[in-house]
């Protein structure tokens, strides 16, 4: 379902992702390794939210850069640190997402806000949020549309012990069935949610 090859990314003289490969499968998979190293770029790369300098990426068969439209609408992304806009409401947020997935907003995705008890906070401006709720709004917005790949930057970071656990169960739901790669240095958010442990330098080459 996710497939990427020789992709490489440099930032000035520094060479951070150097012709990284690898195909997941259906499953919850764990990028384990140092501040630093790249698994955030390689994290935002496959997203679409970084420009690589080479390589290729497929997101269930659809090429990230020939068929962006397609691969994009297959794919959910929540980064560490939320890009959401100061301006919009937490449910004005949720549709412009699902605006962009050409998609509308199921149901599911209300009841995950509620889940993460957002409910009293979508009609608030996100620039009004705190820190853990717009990262909650995130995450609940990674389940618009009809995502095969899911990709998630220290996902646990900033979550209450109660939105937490609410997370773990979500992505073991879905992980028969999608691919969920995350990147986190929180051994027992990974080890709940059934993840394969995957160090980051083995990628790396």
């Amino acid at each position: 379902m996710l497939r990427f090859e020789q992709v490489c990314k440099s930032y000035g003289a520094k060479s951070v992702l150097r012709n990284v490969s690898h195909h997941f499968a259906c499953g919850a998979f764990a990028l384990r390794g140092p501040n630093g190293i790249g698994k955030s770029t390689l994290l935002g790369v496959l997203a679409g939210a970084v420009e690589a300098d080479s390589g290729t990426v497929w997101i269930d068969k659809q090429s990230l850069r020939d068929a962006s439209i397609a691969a994009r609408a297959r794919l959910a992304y929540a980064p560490d640190e939320c890009p959401v806009y100061p301006f919009m409401t937490g449910r004005e947020l949720l549709a412009f997402v699902a605006f962009a997935k050409r998609c509308t907003l199921a149901a599911e995705v209300l009841d995950i806000c509620a889940r993460f008890g957002l409910g009293n906070h979508l009609d608030t401006r996100c620039g009004d949020m705190s820190l853990g709720t717009q990262k909650k709004l995130m995450l609940a917005a990674a389940w618009i549309g009809e995502p095969c790949v899911m990709l998630f930057d220290e996902p646990s970071n900033g979550l209450d012990a109660a939105a937490r656990l609410v997370l773990i169960e979500l992505l073991r739901a879905r992980s028969g069935n999608n691919v969920i790669l995350v990147s986190t240095h929180d051994h027992e958010f990974a080890h709940a949610i059934g993840a394969t442990v995957i160090e980051f330098d083995t990628l790396n080459g």
